[in-house]
């Protein structure tokens, strides 16, 4: 994941650009850029945004002195159901209005949480002040609630930087206090003395980035040793020496904290960023037209298909019917065009006999004599030979069936029936000899 951290105070800006991986981090690089009268928070910005190349998250880190605090005790240990609650749980107990608050917590275990909260109304000017420079901020936080993810240090220590007081107890931040102005070595001690008092445990290590120097006369009366951040050995090669691990160190963590996702968050609700469901938009209406445009030219395609299909079928049954009405000029009207050429090829071909049709109908012909009165209807399919005519008696239809044996195989008279006049009707099938004689 790529992550361009901002750290926002007074007279600069701290800028740093990572690379997390599960595996692996990268420092691709890194800037510190003043603000002063002739180069104000918009040309610092703008800076920024000039160099700025692919689209990594931005994440803007504010003055922790812009934030509050306070310990809330719930009977659950789920961040996410404790960020819902503690509008109704600091109501009253706070002198702000919650509804002019943008709400955040920090799990402390046990049920405790680290409640934070910020002005709605400040953090929208500073946010306003970074869109309209062109690097809008996705996340809006503080480097002070990233401090349980530096590197190389034990899980209790407390932490300095300039105008900053931090504890971490057990890995997690329990306390910390801001101000606009540096602290000096009393205001610390104090502030130790304090948290000392009201019965927190002191831990037994203060790392300090910053203008306090251990060497100073009064670092000697700090209730706690003090002691500058160093490079892990790990991280040799991403931090080339302890003072540019002292510069950054904070951002690390901050982009520790967020790949984690434990990173408090105050752009939600009303400070959202709407510019990735923007994009998200963008993508799903390009998709969707996409889609639909897909789908158009496939029912065009089939469409076209269709219609070649439906032209070309048209254009055979028109020279079938051609074609039947050249075979058939007398017959006005067809049942099944394609049926009845089909029926009358096979009775011209006599399909597997050496006799075509004709020859059948001559050897019938000849065989009828004079007891048989006409054939009216004769059939051949294959070697399936089906008539039917009229006969003088049921004796002379026997015996015409006898003569067939000459021409057929096997034969069976059918039904015969006898008309008022006295002839009667007979049918008879057959299979045709291979070798017709």
């Amino acid at each position: 994941m790529d992550y361009l951290i901002i750290q926002y105070e007074k007279k600069c800006l701290n800028v740093a650009r990572f690379n997390l991986s599960r595996n692996s981090a990268e420092l691709i690089g890194s800037e510190w850029i003043e603000i002063n009268e002739e180069s104000g928070l918009y040309d610092a910005l703008q800076h920024i945004a000039g160099k700025l190349s692919g689209s990594p998250r931005v994440l803007l880190c504010l003055p922790p002195s812009l934030f509050a605090q306070r310990i809330v005790n719930l009977p659950f240990n789920d961040v996410r159901k404790a960020r819902e609650v503690l509008p109704s749980q600091l109501q009253g107990e706070i002198t702000l209005g919650v509804e002019d608050l943008s709400l955040q917590a920090m799990s402390l275990g046990d049920g405790k949480f680290l409640a934070l909260w910020a002005r709605k109304s400040e953090l929208a000017k500073i946010i306003e002040q970074f869109c309209d420079a062109g690097v809008e901020p996705q996340v809006v936080t503080s480097s002070v609630f990233a401090l349980a993810e530096l590197p190389g240090l034990s899980t209790d220590y407390a932490f300095c930087d300039s105008n900053l007081l931090a504890i971490i107890s057990s890995g997690r931040l329990t306390y910390f206090r801001a101000s606009e102005t540096d602290f000096t070595p009393q205001t610390i001690t104090s502030t130790l003395s304090t948290l000392e008092l009201s019965g927190i445990k002191l831990p037994s290590q203060l790392y300090y980035t910053g203008t306090i120097e251990s060497e100073s006369p009064d670092a000697a009366s700090l209730p706690l040793p003090l002691k500058a951040l160093e490079v892990p050995g790990n991280l040799g090669n991403l931090f080339k020496n302890d003072s540019t691990f002292q510069q950054l160190a904070l951002l690390y963590a901050v982009a520790r904290a967020n790949y984690a996702g434990i990173l408090p968050d105050f752009r939600h609700g009303e400070l959202a960023w709407r510019a990735g469901d923007l994009k998200l938009r963008k993508k799903l209406v390009l998709t969707g037209i996409l889609f639909v445009t897909i789908v158009i030219l496939i029912f065009v395609n089939k469409g076209i298909q269709y219609r070649s299909a439906v032209a070309d079928l048209n254009s055979l049954n028109k020279s079938i019917s051609l074609l039947y009405h050249e075979i058939f000029p007398t017959r006005t009207k067809a049942v099944d065009e394609i049926s009845e050429i089909k029926g009358e090829i096979r009775k011209l071909s006599g399909v597997d006999i050496s006799v075509s049709y004709v020859e059948i109908l001559k050897k019938l012909a000849e065989f009828k004599g004079n007891s048989i009165d006409s054939i009216y209807e004769a059939e051949l399919d294959g070697r399936h030979l089906r008539i039917k005519g009229y006969a003088h008696s049921a004796q002379a239809a026997n015996e015409f069936k006898k003569s067939l044996e000459q021409i057929l195989d096997s034969s069976e008279l059918g039904e015969v029936k006898s008309r008022p006049d006295g002839i009667v009707t007979f049918s008879l099938t057959g299979v045709v000899k291979e070798v017709a004689e």
